[in-house]
């Protein structure tokens, strides 16, 4: 009986291994991809104003915040992203909120009602976020001004004075 089982078992790993893919483990430094270069995305805020992530390659870190208006940890979030935004931090850091698939109005209400004050841009499709490898939100990823990912969690970086 012993000698049936543990073909089974070995033939059952190599599958969750082959069908599992890379790993995707992050520590807080290193970012899931180990240093990946972030992909460079152009998208439009709510009131049509463009960013790409591209335009601050080389000046400044970029804190991506991947968010919907419907999640409630996203919503707890922004007093926090707000306050960064507009600390000693901000100056040193871009912050861009990535709406991942709502309306243009949708969106627009939710930065007013919420008093969102850093630009949120609209991933209609979710392009970007799969771009990202975002499978949960919030997911926070930071690229560093090289456009190295450096972080990517679903919390909050802590301490960010070691990027900045």
């Amino acid at each position: 009986m012993r000698s049936t089982r543990f073909p089974a078992v070995l033939l059952f790993l190599a599958g969750v291994l082959a069908f599992s893919g890379p790993s995707q483990a992050a520590s807080p430094h290193d970012g899931a991809a180990g240093g990946r270069t972030a992909a460079d995305f152009t998208l439009e805020t709510p009131d049509g104003q463009t960013y790409s992530l591209g335009q601050f390659r080389g000046k400044k870190p970029v804190l991506l915040v991947f968010w919907a208006t419907w999640c409630p940890e996203c919503k707890a979030a922004i007093p926090k992203i707000n306050a960064l935004h507009g600390g000693p931090a901000g100056e040193k850091l871009q912050i861009l909120g990535l709406d991942f698939r709502e309306s243009r109005e949708k969106v627009a209400a939710a930065v007013k009602s919420l008093g969102i004050r850093y630009p949120v841009l609209l991933d209609r499709r979710g392009t970007v976020a799969r771009e990202f490898g975002v499978v949960g939100i919030p997911t926070y990823i930071l690229v560093d001004r090289n456009g190295e990912i450096v972080y990517r969690e679903n919390v909050l970086p802590g301490d960010l004075s070691g990027y900045l």
